[in-house]
């Protein structure tokens, strides 16, 4: 499990660059998409730090704002955007006017790399 979370930030870090590489593209969509997914296996990268490892995927958000928002051990900013982003991915995956604008796009990719610079400063040490 512990060498898992080192794994997991460089998929986030990794995420973050493809969801660059698809906005320069006009790709919104897809880059809100992996926008979230950065987020998410930063999320699933704290959560396996407390030896909680969530099985079924769409669990990982609620799990992750148990024990860290709701407790106080991370900003509870970090819960709510990880909600909106599986929202505006899950939107961006499946519907075909999703209304995500190169703002809201600008917006996710910023909130996702705050998530990796999180998890590579609270989490990378101490698992290396």
């Amino acid at each position: 499990v512990l060498n898992t979370i080192p794994a997991l930030i460089r998929k986030a870090k990794d995420s973050l660059h493809g969801a660059r590489v698809l906005a320069s593209e006009n790709l919104l969509d897809f880059a809100v998409g992996r926008a979230y997914l950065a987020m998410h296996y930063v999320a699933e990268a704290f959560l396996l730090s407390h030896k909680l490892d969530v099985l079924d995927p769409d669990g990982v958000a609620d799990a992750f704002g148990q024990l860290f928002s709701n407790t106080g051990e991370l900003p509870p900013i970090f819960h709510r955007w990880l909600i909106e982003a599986k929202r505006l991915a899950k939107s961006a995956e499946f519907e075909t006017q999703t209304g995500i604008t190169k703002d809201i796009a600008a917006e996710q990719l910023d909130r996702a790399r705050a998530f990796v610079n999180l998890g590579r400063e609270e989490l990378t040490e101490p698992f290396m």
